[in-house]
């Protein structure tokens, strides 16, 4: 993660800096090392403001806060950072597991529209085929069904 620590009004010193790259890191490893963060330090009286900025390939992040202790000013920056950070990892993770819904594929698409929702629709449908061809146990019970390997005790329920 390339790190820019700017101090306006204060001297960064060597616990701010070690404070702003551990708050870093672990954001670094919530959104991976393609991360740009730009941290801005400034006082003025008893007032300090901190402001951190990551820029990733998911979004950017950023947060500005104040407080009367710099220290106290660049923590809390760095865990609303941190919070919108997790927030979105997992909603791309959400995204990604969970794509948009399309019946092409699903069990549903294999059942027929019809009152009757227990027929299964015939080999000559194109989809069909391809999940009769699959090793999963949806496909090798239509495998056996037309290869006739079912017992004749064995009952097949719909589900």
């Amino acid at each position: 993660m390339d790190l820019e620590i700017t101090g306006r009004g204060t001297t960064i010193t060597v616990k701010l800096r070690e404070q702003a790259t551990e708050g870093l890191t672990r954001i670094g490893k919530i959104l991976g090392p393609n991360c740009v963060a730009k941290v801005v330090l400034s006082c003025e009286k008893n007032h300090c403001e901190a402001e951190v900025t990551v820029r990733n390939t998911i979004s950017d992040f950023s947060s500005r806060t104040s407080a009367k202790e710099v220290e106290v000013a660049l923590k809390e920056a760095l865990d609303k950072v941190e919070v919108q950070a997790v927030k979105a990892r997992k909603k791309v993770t959400t995204t990604r597991h969970h794509p948009s819904q399309t019946a092409i594929g699903s069990i549903r698409l294999q059942t027929s529209d019809a009152t009757d929702g227990n027929t299964v629709k015939s080999k000559t449908d194109a989809e069909s085929k391809r999940l009769s061809q699959s090793k999963t146990g949806v496909g090798k019970a239509m495998a056996r069904m037309d290869v006739a390997e079912l017992p004749e005790d064995h009952e097949v329920e719909a589900a």
